[in-house]
């Protein structure tokens, strides 16, 4: 026989159960309630629902008192799109862009620009240093884009006849690894987890030849269909304080070099 418990009971259990989630969906960092998040591959940012995207996400939503709905990955056009549309609250990896900023706020949380990426045998200590060497091969992936000094030099040696083309980022290491060419431009989130895959870390030298190139910055993305500029702020100021506190490092620093971390949190973010 099931025994019914009086109202007043019944409410004495449940109110302790419900002020928890009450206060959450009270949040002024969530205005619009729990959060739907849209994430897209790349790299170690995200992948088949893993990486640092993901962590540094829920750690924001964790501190801001804000409870997560849904978590998705679409194509990362689309995942724009939702959050144009409002039919997501956050999204991450964003490049800032004068469109993107019409609907979006973006917050930096790490900048990263190509690496010249070498054997550790090869000494050069400058650019002019490694173009000094008549027998460079230098590697490159079909149709990639770099900055466009990077690409002045790729074409440059092309005309030289020193260019080797990859068809893919695997190509391009195996390439480098097997001796098959000189030097490669990479950034850390591509070619970090690639050596760790195949054990090979301690073969290659990451080193800026470029330190005027163009720098790439991720950043936190929030709705402006869905984040009021002040509840926005409020996962602003709060992504600095994971940057001082050092809780950012710790996140990325689960999925890259420690050397890759310095140079991605080398740009502070205040």
């Amino acid at each position: 026989m099931t025994r019914k418990l009086p109202p007043q009971r019944l409410a004495g259990w449940l109110i302790p159960l419900l002020l928890p989630l009450a206060a959450q969906a009270n949040s002024p960092a969530c205005p619009q309630g729990p959060l739907a998040v849209a994430y897209y591959d790349f790299g170690v940012a995200y992948h088949q629902g893993k990486g640092y995207d993901v962590d540094l996400v829920r750690e924001l939503a964790r501190r801001l008192g804000c409870p997560i709905r849904a978590e998705a990955d679409y194509p990362r056009i689309r995942a724009l799109k939702q959050l144009e549309l409002g039919l997501a609250d956050i999204g991450s990896s964003t490049l800032i862009t004068p469109e993107r900023q019409r609907y979006l706020w973006l917050y930096p949380y790490n900048h990263s620009k190509n690496m010249v990426l070498l054997p550790r045998s090869n000494r050069a200590d400058s650019l002019d240093d490694l173009l000094k060497s008549p027998s460079l091969r230098w590697g490159a992936i079909r149709g990639y884009r770099h900055s466009p000094a990077q690409d002045r030099l790729l074409n440059d040696l092309a005309q030289q006849h020193k260019l080797v083309i990859a068809e893919s980022e695997d190509d391009l290491y195996r390439m480098l690894v097997n001796g098959l060419v000189d030097v490669v431009l990479a950034h850390p989130i591509s070619y970090d987890p690639w050596f760790r895959a195949h054990h090979a870390e301690q073969l290659v030298n990451a080193r800026d030849f470029f330190p005027d190139g163009e720098t790439i910055a991720g950043s936190i993305a929030l709705s402006k269909a869905r984040f009021t500029p002040a509840a926005a702020e409020l996962w602003h100021q709060e992504l600095r304080k994971m940057y001082r506190d050092g809780a950012l490092r710790a996140i990325l620093r689960r999925y890259l070099s420690e050397a890759s971390v310095d140079q991605v949190l080398k740009q502070p973010l205040e």
